[in-house]
């Protein structure tokens, strides 16, 4: 075998095992695409170059016999392939039963190509002193007769068909197409000039050749453009699956194109309907026809009883303007119909609605007047102008700025500053002009260049929340200031204040008197006690229940004196008999005292103070302190 011999075999070897490749790339890729057929056009043309690779100057005959297998298998049924990705791309897949039956005569030639050995009639060998030779395809009459008119009919006939469709292929995919069809046709010929035309020796692998030159051209397509992706739309399909009825029709107003749609209208198949003319006991809908000639025209038509169509006509033009007819597309506008009667119906509902809301909406526009542009209300309903205290409409026509309680400023740099993006924005605010304590809850929307405001009335929900917040805060058996409440209040009088006292109390005889009468005439008499404390105080003075009988008061701005008169009065208070469940029953009281700013500044560290010297003062005896009540207060008064 001599060196170009050899060369070629291999660049043909490897031409072979890329388009291979190239088949398994698509076949992996392309499985979910309705063009994975080209996967099975590769693998094809992959098995001719190899079987020109195998057979192409060998003088082993099983080698050759491989090789020519090779050659006639794939050769019969790329033509089918072709077929079918023609179909693909235009009027749809072939059924199973035809490709079935194409491959007939392909399946048929690579049996005899197998067997040949036993009959010799697909290629014969004969030796000689030159060496092994074989016999050419175009020797046997089974080649001449059935397999090449076979084959090169199908091409053809698949070649003129789709050049025909091209108008007919999307244009997403027409190039594409375009590609494949050319580079169909390369291979073919140089087949038809070597085996029809006889021009070069046969031995020579010019088809294959042809294929191995257009790899790169393949593989740009599969690996950069992934053609195989692109699923084949063809115009007729798209026409039929459009859901208006759709009628093209000639110059005389014959029908000579009907969608799946418009032939549901009419009642009749596209063959039924050709020829005749359209709607031609329909006077109204002939009229709109006539009328269409040269202009777009559209007009809405009722068709039956409960079936309202809007009819469009625009004609139908050639290249060189001339009129070829007139498309026809009927759309069918019955239910948007209804719906905009219904819509028309219920405009004084809404209107009704909006007037009588209980929120307040108001519309404010553009006004772009000589001292630039302004927020102008264009609408409000009576809500608004009740809760911004307007009246008759007076809202209307008023810029945003002189509505102060809409926070006019806020709002306007919010939406007409230089940000792209206004978003929806709410706030709370006061209602000055209404009677009591009123709030307003502002929200705000942009609604093109336009803004919506609405204004709901949150006067009880503050209420409610006010009411919660003091209950939170408040001792629910006393009424006085729970733990947290006066660890509130009393921080805020004694930071407000430079100079005060805090008082710590609690009940001597408490424990003895609930396990005496019960737990229930103890809370009474800690209700009575924490009523009692109230009417010794000030307004300003701050008291609370810290837990079980432990009360603690915050005094401010009171100098020593007051302070332990305050005291005294509060002991005094207690000692004074209680009525309950008809008992009657004697309670002391024990008090501390921690001044401000002597004892400290901080809230806790006071009431600390206070509670150490009131169990100091219990230390006196209670007859004398009763007896000689400023010198108790004294020993409470921390030193």
């Amino acid at each position: 075998m001599e060196i170009s011999d050899l060369v070629l075999r291999s660049v043909l070897g490897i031409g072979a095992l890329l388009y291979l490749l190239l088949a398994v790339r698509v076949a992996r890729a392309g499985s979910q695409h309705s063009s994975s057929v080209i996967a099975f056009f590769f693998f094809l043309a992959g098995l001719l170059v190899a079987g020109a690779a195998f057979s192409f100057a060998t003088e082993d005959p099983r080698i050759y016999g491989i090789g020519r297998t090779l050659t006639f298998f794939s050769s019969g049924f790329l033509p089918i392939i072709f077929y079918a990705v023609y179909r693909e791309y235009t009027v749809g897949p072939p059924r199973a039963i035809l490709i079935a039956m194409l491959s007939v005569i392909p399946i048929a030639t690579t049996v005899l190509a197998l067997t040949n050995s036993a009959h010799g009639i697909i290629w014969a060998v004969t030796e000689s002193d030159l060496g092994v030779r074989f016999t050419d395809v175009t020797e046997h009459s089974w080649f001449n007769r059935v397999h090449m008119p076979f084959m090169y009919g199908i091409f053809l006939y698949t070649a003129f068909a789709l050049a025909g469709r091209l108008p007919t292929i999307a244009l997403a995919h027409r190039k594409l197409v375009v590609i494949l069809l050319c580079s169909a046709i390369l291979p073919f010929s140089a087949s038809v000039i070597n085996v029809v035309l006889k021009l070069g020796s046969l031995d020579f692998p010019y088809t294959a050749l042809s294929f191995v030159l257009l790899l790169p051209l393949y593989a740009y397509a599969v690996i950069s453009i992934r053609f195989y992706e692109f699923s084949p739309v063809a115009y007729q399909t798209l026409f039929d699956h459009v859901r208006d009825p759709i009628f093209v029709i000639d110059k005389k107003e014959r029908i000579i194109c009907a969608n799946s749609k418009a032939q549901e209208l009419l009642g009749g198949t596209e063959r039924e309907l050709i020829g005749q003319r359209l709607w031609e006991d329909f006077p109204e809908a002939r009229a709109i026809l006539k009328m269409a000639n040269e202009l777009d025209q559209t007009q809405t038509l009722r068709f039956h009883k409960d079936n309202i169509y809007e009819l469009s006509v625009a004609p139908l033009t050639g290249p060189k303007g001339q009129a070829l007819g007139m498309v026809v597309v009927c759309r069918d506008v019955t239910e948007r119909r209804k719906a905009l009667s219904k819509l028309s119906d219920s405009e004084h509902l809404i209107r009704t609605l909006i007037e009588t809301s209980s929120s307040g909406i108001l519309r404010f526009s553009q006004d772009r007047g000589e001292k630039g542009p302004r927020l102008r209300c264009v609408f409000a309903n009576r809500a608004a102008e009740s809760y911004l205290g307007f009246d008759d409409s007076a809202l209307v026509g008023m810029p945003l700025d002189k509505l102060k309680q809409l926070e006019p400023q806020r709002l306007i740099e919010h939406f007409t500053g230089a940000s792209e993006q206004r978003s929806p924005m709410s706030f709370e605010t006061e209602a000055d002009h209404l009677a009591g304590e009123s709030w307003l809850r502002v929200v705000v929307e942009p609604v093109g260049d336009d803004l919506s405001v609405t204004l709901i009335d949150i006067t009880q929900r503050k209420r409610n929340e006010d009411k919660m917040l003091a209950d939170a805060l408040r001792d629910p058996l006393t009424g006085v200031l729970n733990r947290r409440g006066f660890e509130k209040e009393g921080a805020a009088s004694i930071r407000a204040n430079e100079r005060g006292a805090v008082l710590y109390l609690d009940l001597n005889q408490f424990k003895s008197i609930n396990d005496r009468f019960g737990h229930q005439a103890g809370d009474a008499l800690l209700k009575a006690f924490g009523h009692r404390l109230g009417f010794c105080l000030r307004p300003e003075d701050v008291m609370g229940r810290l837990g079980g009988d432990e009360f603690a008061i915050v005094l401010p701005g009171v100098s020593v004196e007051d302070a332990k008169r305050v005291a005294a009065r509060v002991v005094q208070t207690a000692q004074e008999a209680y009525i309950i469940q008809g008992e009657e029953i004697k309670c002391t009281a024990s008090v501390g005292i921690a001044l401000m700013p002597k004892h400290g500044e901080e809230l806790w560290h006071l009431i600390s103070v206070a509670d150490q010297a009131m169990y100091g003062a219990k230390e006196l005896d209670q007859d004398e302190a009763a007896n000689d009540r400023a010198a108790y207060v004294d020993a409470a008064t921390a030193s």
